[in-house]
Order: structure tokens, then sequence, then C-alpha cells
């Protein structure tokens, strides 16, 4: 006997019932960006226009691809599509890597997504769960009784602030900031519409 499967279908459907761990890293990166001032997360993000995706979803799928070393646009959009911590970060909406590399090549953003990574990392070390000085934190477990409360932007502020200079932000520009731009140039190579804004960067160099 087999299990109920219908073939021939012309398209799949999945229902995802499914709870991501409580003590998943998936969790905590949530709980983390959901602390995050709106102001700080929005900047001055513009009001007009096509509406983006929210900043924190953008963030959140941002940091849990680059704690699993993922750097890559396109990697990023395969993730969201077969990841199910991904999919519930994005709840299931699904971002091509054009979007996820245009939000994550602005200034804010940028520097957003450096400080939010750098200060959450600061905070799994200060609970001890990563060692001291750690820049990648994949495969990392929270205790189950974990206070949501302990993951939270303003006690990170306090506490670490002065940690943004010296050795790890020379790590994350070495071994994470390094690898985004590298991703998102060979990602921009392989566009047409990339290759016209390359021509053009280049020629007004040469002006």
């Amino acid at each position: 006997m087999y299990q109920n499967y219908t073939i021939g279908q012309t398209a799949l459907t999945l229902n995802l019932d499914f709870a991501i761990p409580h003590n998943h890293l998936a969790n905590t990166i949530s709980w983390f960006v959901d602390s995050i001032p709106e102001d700080v997360l929005l900047g001055n993000t513009a009001k007009t226009g096509r509406p983006a995706y929210h900043p924190a979803m953008m963030l959140k799928i941002l940091l849990f691809a680059y704690s699993r070393r993922v750097f890559s646009g396109r990697k990023i959009e395969l993730m969201l599509e077969e990841n199910v911590p991904m999919m519930a970060l994005a709840e299931h909406q699904q971002i091509s890597y054009h979007t996820i590399n245009n939000f994550r090549s602005s200034k804010h953003a940028n520097e957003l997504v450096k400080k939010s990574f750098l200060y959450f990392t600061n905070l799994l070390e200060a609970e001890g769960l990563i060692n001291e000085g750690a820049i990648f934190i994949d495969g990392t477990k929270i205790e189950a009784d974990a206070n949501r409360y302990t993951f939270v932007w303003r006690k990170a502020v306090e506490k670490f602030h002065d940690k943004l200079k010296g050795q790890a932000v020379e790590l994350y520009d070495e071994l994470i900031a390094k690898e985004v731009v590298k991703a998102m140039a060979k990602e921009k190579v392989q566009t047409s519409q990339g290759l016209a804004e390359l021509a053009q960067e280049t020629n007004g160099s040469r002006d």
C-alpha cells in the first residue's frame, strides 16, 4: 500500500503547516528584528512609488542567509523556495534576486544589515551560544527556555555599541561584506541591464 499521492497533476501545490522549533535560529532572528525601532529600520525610505517589501522582512531573510554563509542573491532566492525557516521568515513570498540585491545595495540597508548582524552575534556571544569573536552563527541552537526579550535591539545597542569597530567589524568586512560584493557583481554581469550599467560606469570613469 502507498500513501495517498496524486499523479498527473499539472502543478504541484503544498500547504505548509509546519511550526519552526521555538529554539531555531530563525525565530531568534525574527524576535531581534521585530525589536528594532521603526525609525532605525526604515531610515529615509521613500513613501511614494510602488510598495516595496518591508525592510524588516528583507533584513530577516538576509541575516538568516548570511548565518548560513549564503551570500548570492540567486541562492537566497532559491532558499526562499526550498528552505522552510526562510519561507516562514518571508511569509511564503517569492522575492527575486534582483529585488534582494537592489535592497542590500542601498547605503541604508547595507549599514543596517551590518549593524544588525554584529549586534546579533554579540548578543549570542553574551549568552554563551557562540564562541567569543565568532562571526558565523550557522548551527547555533538557542536554549528552549530562552527569553525572547534577551534578543532585543535596544539591549544590544546599550551593551555593544563600542564593539562596532575593531576585530569584529574587520572580520565582517573580510568574511561577509566582500563575499556579498563579489556575489552581487557576478550576478550583475549576468544580466543585459547589468552589463549596460557596468559599461556606463566604465565610460564615466574615463571621462
